[in-house]
């Protein structure tokens, strides 16, 4: 059966009608049953989190692991044991082996989120996997296969990040088979009145609160560039909700 972008909206709870958000949905679901690489790309905030759990559940990979990672909280000194795994003895405090990430999610899905923070040997372990399924486990000398798909997401911009060096070119392009590009709240303003309005609804419900956003109200946040995107502005909305603020949006400035 054909699952249409309104479904996915209703499933993974994607508030709004913005063409580019529909385009971006419309993307992952036709990519989602092949085995291609997809970048999602755009700022902190914007919800890049939730499109590979929709490439993910419409594949045929939905019954197996999906493992999102965020290489950017994760210590340069750990991170090729976190995504490869490493043997007993390899370094101190490898007290017993370890399964990695790649080991674990065989035949599923792996999201690495913020994947332009990796160092540069761990991008090159990484390459090879995308190349030839195949990785090694640190203190190993052993090859293992995986049947991993990857996901990536970043808000930072790859194609700079290549010219000055700090990110492969070549594992840039596997990366980024299938791009995603997920347009700021700014750019996409005919969805602010719609956000706000569910996430006061949201709120209200869960503190019991009679709180509801004036016209003027939802005017007045629709102004706002809102750097920090979805986030910020759901943040906001509960903080107004919570102190019975509401009101006091007119005219003010809203950060």
């Amino acid at each position: 059966m054909k699952v249409d972008v309104q479904q996915i909206k209703q499933r993974f709870g994607i508030i709004g009608n913005n063409p580019g958000l529909n385009r971006a949905i419309d993307v992952a679901l036709q990519v989602a049953p092949t085995d291609l690489s997809v970048l999602i790309t755009g700022e902190s905030g914007v919800g890049k989190e939730t499109f590979p759990q929709i490439i993910h559940q419409n594949s045929q990979r939905k019954h197996g692991q999906y493992i999102a990672v965020n290489c950017g909280a994760i210590p340069e000194g750990t991170i090729d044991s976190e995504l490869f795994g490493h043997e007993k003895g390899s370094f101190t405090g490898a007290l017993a082996d370890r399964k990695g990430y790649f080991e674990v999610a065989d035949g599923g899905t792996i999201f690495l989120d913020e994947v332009g923070e990796l160092p540069t040997p761990t991008q090159a372990r990484l390459l090879r996997v995308l190349e030839t399924g195949e990785f090694i486990k640190v203190g190993s000398s052993k090859v293992q296969k995986t049947n991993v798909r990857i996901v990536a997401a970043t808000n930072v911009n790859l194609v700079q990040a290549v010219s000055e060096g700090k990110f492969r070119e070549d594992l840039y392009y596997r990366l980024s088979v299938v791009p995603i590009e997920l347009k700021p709240l700014r750019e996409r303003r005919e969805d602010i009145p719609v956000l706000a309005r569910h996430f006061c609804e949201l709120y209200r419900r869960k503190y019991g609160k009679e709180t509801e956003l004036s016209p003027n109200a939802v005017a007045e946040l629709a102004k706002y560039d809102w750097p920090g995107n979805i986030r910020e502005l759901e943040n906001l909305v509960e903080r107004l909700v919570v102190t019975d603020s509401v009101g006091e949006i007119g005219g003010c400035q809203v950060a």
